[in-house]
């Protein structure tokens, strides 16, 4: 727990001294997306690592805080009130959701994730007061009052203050009651619901948690981009990425989804200045091949491989 506590803290020191020191517009938009990435892929953590219901609709809560966000401004209401207002709705969402699909084995719930995230994603684009297939353009106006700010120094900042709230949040999972529940019904839930552990009730709470957490990312990427729309927030391939940044980085583990993020965020980003419109889905090729390799030779992800080699070599020097 401490070593952990102590990363943490490096990595928010490090993290607020680029904010105060750097100047360039790219460097702090990328440690903006990769913080951000790191949150959504967290949350994501949360269900399909811990609880072990892989999930490809997690877009949806995603998108819950950005229209949130996005109906608050266009109603002359601050944004910092869809911070709870788009978490309720997204562990509402979640609970509602999941009451039917989280009772599904394997890929019968991913099947139904991605399900409910076509139904939702139909209901978006042809509903007139959440903007239809176009969306909403938010107005400019810099202030705390409306969460716009002149220097992106300040969403990376806000960026992360959320991602230290959620790994704090996770830490103490891990720890938690909960936490031991969740593992167990991964491990094996006939087992798990031998001993009297409520499948049902504990992974809900799990994925209400988990969309909330989405939902908050969701807001300040709609105030950070201004731009809410349906492809940007509620699309299957979002959902894919979330769940590719686990996957890759290790699902399960507290850093894994960091570590994802930075992969994903690293690769596209330098595929992108490299080659511009040219290289346009050369990342997810690399991306696709990370993951085929990973999947064969390491399927506990980066962050699962490095905690197994870890164990096996405590064990070596103990046994010794």
């Amino acid at each position: 727990m401490r070593a952990h506590l102590i990363a943490l803290g490096a990595i928010v020191v490090v993290v607020a001294a680029a904010v105060f020191g750097l100047r360039s517009a790219v460097a702090l938009d990328l440690l903006f997306t990769l913080l951000l990435y790191a949150v959504l892929g967290q949350s994501w953590n949360w269900i399909s690592g811990y609880g072990g219901n892989i999930s490809f609709g997690h877009a949806i809560f995603f998108g819950c805080g950005a229209y949130a966000s996005a109906l608050c401004v266009t109603h002359g209401l601050s944004p910092w009130l869809a911070i709870p207002a788009g978490a309720l709705v997204a562990a509402l969402l979640a609970i509602v959701t999941g009451f039917p699909t989280l009772a599904l084995r394997g890929h019968y719930f991913s099947i139904a994730t991605i399900a409910v995230a076509a139904l939702v994603d139909a209901f978006v684009r042809t509903t007139p007061w959440l903007g239809k297939a176009t969306g909403f353009e938010l107005p400019i106006a810099p202030g705390w009052a409306t969460m716009q700010f002149p220097q992106k120094g300040t969403y990376v900042a806000l960026a992360l203050i959320l991602f230290a709230a959620v790994q704090l949040a996770t830490m103490a999972l891990e720890r938690s009651r909960m936490g031991y529940y969740l593992r167990a019904l991964r491990a094996n839930h006939a087992a798990a619901a031998a001993v009297g552990i409520d499948e049902r009730r504990v992974k809900l709470v799990a994925f209400a948690w988990s969309a909330t957490m989405a939902a908050v990312a969701g807001v300040l990427y709609a105030q950070y981009t201004l731009f809410v729309d349906p492809p940007s927030t509620i699309a299957l391939a979002i959902s894919i990425d979330i769940a590719l940044i686990g996957v890759v980085g290790g699902i399960g583990t507290l850093w894994g989804p960091a570590v994802g993020a930075l992969v994903y965020v690293v690769l596209a980003k330098a595929v992108a200045l490299q080659l511009g419109g040219a290289g346009k889905g050369y990342d997810l090729v690399i991306y696709g091949a990370i993951i085929c390799l990973i999947a064969a030779l390491r399927p506990y992800g980066i962050v699962g491989t490095i905690v197994d080699a870890l164990r096996r070599r405590r064990g070596a020097e103990a046994a010794a």
